[in-house]
């Protein structure tokens, strides 16, 4: 009776411990050693049923076996209690290594996103390890035969790996850091773009041990850079031509005043000289007369060719040369011309400049076209509103270590608020023969250096109030 007992608790012992072993090869993907371990369970189940039917058979059993059966019972509880408090323990294993599959598919997934490859280098063993993505962008051999640093090396285009070179030994042996943009030939012979970057691990003797790398595909970010570029240098010549057309149809609209300004030098040479040609007829003119006349005609052609000269200059078409600038050079040749060419008898200019400003960095034309169609606008506005004090004002100050700001007022009648909000969009005009691109041109060229202009609204002030900011020269400013 007493043995039977046992049999009987030894099976059920260990049927509990089949049953546990299947909740672990189910929490483990049924991988081999949890299934040898449920294997055995069951061949020494099996051999308990045996031995149970064959004691309900009558079959005589001896002492031993009942030694036998106790131990065999205590085995099983042990094995049972063993295994309960394995399975939380392999299930957070488990657990973890789904966590860590999950994230090396996440990171796999990252890399072929973000066309990320990675490289480890042991200096020491001379391993190599290589990501798949890396490897995909080689096109290495699946049979990993070509993963090396040798095999990178010769992956680097012939014209970048002298520099990959340099710059490798100059992070191994100066402690420098890896950062080179360059081209990979991949085995079939695609060219790709890289930003390589790569990090130098030492032991605690200071040997470099091991260097790790990150490799990123530029190609397509590099291409649309070139054609960003392109298409940059396609609008600037578009802007550039456009420029030009505005200057010289802005000098169309002062061609009387400066045929008037021209016709008065020629007038005065002309005067003088039939003045000169017929007192000399005469003899009645002397050397220091004849001086006099002949110091004026020059006088007056060079006045003449002055004209000229600032003409040929605001309407030559060429590429933005950015130079030093002397505001108030500038400021009074643009005045003087302005001036010289307008007709108007009433207009008067005022300037407010800072003193020591600090030198403008742009392009003199460009800069001269800003100022000239400003105080073009201002003359014509106060000239169709009949203004009887006509005034334009510029003022100019440094307001930033990096810009000065530049305000032209005059005394017409300002800016409707119905035209306030497309005042700089192209095309738009409220003059009557206006083309609608002098405002639109001048913001392009003050917005290229980095400036801002702006219609400043000041209901007390009379006039239009327009403020630009201009880059000052950075070592100027130290």
């Amino acid at each position: 009776m007493l043995y039977g007992t046992l049999l009987i608790g030894s099976i059920l012992l260990q049927a509990a411990a089949v049953i546990q072993t299947f909740r672990l090869l189910r929490t483990t993907g049924w991988r081999t050693p949890w299934l040898l371990l449920a294997t055995a369970i069951i061949l020494m189940l099996a051999r308990r049923l045996i031995e149970f039917y064959l004691h309900l058979s009558g079959h005589a059993f001896h002492s031993t076996q009942l030694f036998a059966e106790v131990l065999a019972m205590l085995a099983s509880i042990l094995l049972l209690t063993a295994l309960a408090h394995l399975e939380p323990v392999i299930s957070s294993a488990e657990n973890i290594r789904k966590q860590l599959n999950k994230n090396k598919r996440q990171l796999s997934q990252a890399q072929r996103m973000g066309k990320l490859g990675f490289w480890e280098w042991n200096l020491i063993s001379n391993k190599f390890i290589a990501s798949e993505e890396m490897a995909n962008m080689l096109s290495c051999r699946d049979d990993k035969s070509d993963r090396s640093f040798q095999g990178l090396l010769e992956h680097v285009h012939p014209q970048d790996r002298i520099i990959f070179r340099e710059k490798m030994n100059s992070a191994l042996y100066e402690n420098c850091n890896f950062d080179f943009r360059h081209r990979l030939l991949s085995s079939n012979n695609i060219t790709r773009n890289i930003w390589h970057q790569a990090e130098v691990a030492y032991d605690a003797s200071g040997r470099a041990e091991t260097i790790y790398g990150i490799l990123q595909d530029i190609t397509e970010q590099t291409q649309a850079e070139q054609r960003l570029a392109e298409s940059n240098a396609d609008l600037r010549q578009q802007q550039m031509e456009l420029a030009h057309s505005t200057r010289m149809a802005t000098l169309g609209e002062m061609t009387t005043g400066i045929a008037h300004e021209i016709n008065q030098p020629l007038g005065a040479i002309l005067i003088y000289a039939n003045g000169a040609k017929n007192r000399m007829a005469k003899s009645s003119l002397s050397l220091a007369e004849t001086n006099d006349v002949f110091e004026k005609i020059v006088t007056q052609a060079q006045r003449a060719a002055d004209i000229i000269k600032r003409m040929r200059a605001f309407v030559r078409k060429e590429k933005a040369h950015v130079q030093e600038i002397e505001l108030e050079t500038l400021i009074e040749r643009v005045v003087s011309f302005i001036h010289a060419t307008t007709l108007s008898q009433k207009l008067e200019f005022e300037t407010e400049l800072m003193p020591n400003l600090p030198v403008v960095w742009a392009d003199t034309i460009q800069v001269e076209q800003v100022f000239t169609n400003l105080i073009l606008n201002a003359i014509e506005s106060m000239e169709q509103a009949n203004t009887h004090y006509r005034v334009v004002r510029i003022q100019a100050q440094t307001i930033s270590p990096e810009f000065i700001r530049v305000n032209i007022d005059d005394t017409g009648p300002g800016v409707n608020d119905d035209i306030r909000l497309r005042l700089f969009d192209p095309f738009f005009t409220s003059k009557m023969r206006g083309l609608g691109l002098g405002l639109s041109i001048c913001k392009t060229i003050i917005e290229h250096y980095g400036g801002t202009l702006e219609l400043i609204i000041d209901s007390s002030q009379p006039g239009a109030s327009f403020s630009f900011t201009l880059p000052i020269k950075k070592d100027h400013n130290g």
